[in-house]
């Protein structure tokens, strides 16, 4: 599993990786920092990273598209954010929420290159970004109900952590918490639809539309992307209805296209999230958009009963991951960067097809919308939420345990991401690894 790396992994850490685990449980609820566990037979510590490689507490080297959760968009330590980094260390690491000229600088060219935006606020996660904007629409319409869509994460709050995977179908557009902990009562003001439905997202909205304050929907959940017709239908039943629609563009912002998702689908939503590729690494996220709906965050309005709306966190604006995000934009607006990016991850899944069928693996497709990727095991084509729960989970998950022991590491059963460090070399590599994958998973 990997391979050995030529540099030591880290002189400063010793004993086993069991003694490793158990310092951990020591001090961590289930040893670990959050709900992602790698599975028995998998000892994996990560170490450091460089490009598109990283290197584990027992100095192997692997081929990594785990890429920061996303957000490493630019690969690992890419000389741009590093540099900007250092820079602005030197100068200050924090101003708590207060005008700084990183952030300002950063908020000119998220609206420079997502034309449609007219005013951003900045938060430090995709999550915390997701709550300031369902706080927003409240504040801009006067209601509380918000529809989302069956098997989209749109990161840790209360108010989404619904329907996001569901143990058992239920009719829609009832729902169930995914969390202990969260008050069974904020059930009543999420309502969740089918995605790729757009019938169904219509008559839900239709039906209940003076309490709904916003649809959210990510344009591409998961692995797959909105079909011709659905966002349409939403932007014109939210028309219709005075109901903003927001964008959860954590995934897709800055990676799918520089402008967003309307830049490729021309359809403009009244709120944008953005997260993960745009910090380039660090912590930063924004929540961005029409100044009619935005407009509810600026503090002179004076108080709620004036529309005012809070949205803002002691590190919002942080200009060290300020600085850390400009510079990422600035490296992916460079000629050619976007489109070397974007070829490279399409020649990677057009090798993965032809893997497919040399080998006659017939209930195995190749998926991911843009620069995503992965091979499932289904019959049928995967649209939304219900058809992903049917594929064969055990074989998806032996075939990501047989890219790691090739030595592509990979978040197993989770989604891999490209990054630009992610070239031909790498390509090549994880198509060799992916033939024994699957024909491990195969068997």
């Amino acid at each position: 599993m990997g391979r050995p790396a030529s540099d030591s992994a880290n002189d400063t850490e010793t004993g086993s990786y069991a003694e490793t685990v158990a310092r951990a449980e020591r001090v961590l609820p289930g040893g670990v920092l959050g709900r992602h566990v790698y599975p028995d037979g998998v000892e994996h510590i990560p170490v450091s990273g460089k490009g598109a490689w990283i290197v584990d507490h027992a100095g192997r080297e692997f081929l990594d598209y785990s890429c920061g959760g996303g957000s490493l968009i630019l690969g690992y330590s890419h000389p741009a954010v590093v540099r900007a980094v250092q820079a602005q260390a030197e100068q200050a690491t924090q101003f708590v929420s207060i005008r700084n000229f990183p952030a300002l600088h950063l908020a000119e060219r998220v609206t420079e290159l997502v034309g449609w935006v007219e005013r951003v606020r900045f938060a430090l996660s995709g999550a915390e970004a997701v709550m300031f904007a369902l706080r927003l629409a409240r504040a801009a319409t006067g209601r509380d109900k918000i529809v989302k869509f069956e098997g989209a994460y749109h990161g840790n709050s209360d108010y989404a952590l619904w329907g996001m995977a569901p143990r058992t179908a239920v009719p829609y557009p009832a729902t169930a918490p995914d969390s202990a902990g969260i008050p069974g009562a904020i059930g009543e003001l999420v309502l969740v639809a089918p995605y790729n439905d757009p019938e169904a997202a219509a008559s839900i909205v239709n039906r209940e539309w003076r309490e709904i304050a916003a649809v959210i929907v990510e344009p591409v959940q998961r692995y797959y992307a909105a079909e011709p017709g659905f966002l349409e239908t939403l932007r014109r039943v939210c028309d219709a209805r005075g109901i903003v629609l927001i964008y959860d563009e954590v995934v897709t912002g800055f990676r799918h296209a520089l402008g967003g998702a309307a830049e490729l689908t021309g359809i403009e939503p009244d709120l944008s999230v953005f997260g993960k590729a745009l910090g380039g690494g660090l912590p930063v996220s924004a929540v961005a958009g029409r100044e009619a709906v935005m407009s509810h965050g600026d503090p002179k309005r004076g108080g709620p009963e004036d529309g005012y709306c809070y949205v803002t966190s002691s590190q919002a604006g942080n200009p060290l991951g300020c600085a850390a995000a400009l510079a990422t934009l600035n490296e992916l607006s460079r000629p050619g960067v976007m489109q070397a990016f974007h070829r490279s991850a399409e020649e990677l899944k057009a090798g993965l097809h032809d893997i497919v069928e040399r080998r006659g693996a017939t209930a195995a497709q190749v998926v991911g919308s843009g620069p995503l990727w992965d091979i499932v095991f289904a019959d049928g084509p995967i649209r939304n939420h219900r058809a992903a729960v049917r594929a064969d989970s055990a074989r998806h998950r032996r075939f990501h345990l047989g890219l790691v022991e090739q030595g592509v590491m990979v978040r197993i059963g989770g989604r891999s991401y490209f990054s630009t460090a992610h070239r031909e070399r790498e390509v090549e590599f994880t198509l060799r690894a992916a033939d024994a994958a699957l024909r491990a998973a195969m068997r």
